[in-house]
């Protein structure tokens, strides 16, 4: 059990560093996408699901690259939502409380993400589709949704992970009903 508790301890402070990295991330990227300071996409550290170039033909302008940081804030603040819940579930488990009502209560949770994953992506995809061709002529303005094999693959590992919670939380009451009987 030790080496469980070290690990999660390890793990739950990088979940802790991403937390704070993925918005600053988001930032820099819109802040230097398809400019000279462009080093996340020309070096391959970031690659796009979507062509910026095709929903604008002109310079991204400062205000269009906030609207479209503030946009893609909501895929980000779903994972770091995600990650806030692996830090509980592994400060737990440094607790030693593996088998736990709370423990089910995080995988629940996790499940949930799964499905707010895909409804972030389909309303994030008509956002991001908004503001990059916000500044082209009105004719050439578009609105772009998307739901792909990645979100439907999303919704059913929430469908799964909704199942191990259930089992779990199953589990512990029964544990805790045995433990009550004499």
């Amino acid at each position: 059990m030790q080496k469980i508790q070290t690990y999660s301890h390890r793990i739950r402070l990088i979940l802790q560093f991403l937390m704070v990295l993925l918005p600053i991330m988001n930032l820099c990227f819109w802040l230097s996408v398809q400019s000279e300071n462009d080093f996340l996409v020309s070096m391959g550290i970031i690659q796009l699901g979507y062509d910026i170039a095709s929903f604008t033909q002109e310079p991204l302008t400062m205000s269009t690259r906030l609207w479209a940081f503030l946009a893609s804030m909501l895929p980000c603040g779903i994972l770091v939502y995600a990650l806030g819940i692996l830090v509980k579930l592994f400060k737990s488990y440094e607790k030693a409380e593996v088998f736990t009502v709370n423990t089910a209560k995080y995988f629940q949770k996790l499940g949930f993400v799964f499905f707010y994953w895909a409804i972030g992506s389909f309303v994030y995809s008509g956002l991001i589709s908004v503001e990059l061709s916000f500044n082209n002529p009105p004719s050439e303005r578009m609105l772009a949704l998307s739901f792909v094999g990645l979100d439907a693959m999303s919704i059913l590992c929430g469908f799964i992970v909704l199942t191990i919670a259930w089992v779990m939380k199953e589990a512990q009451q029964i544990t805790d009903e045995h433990q009550h009987t004499i």
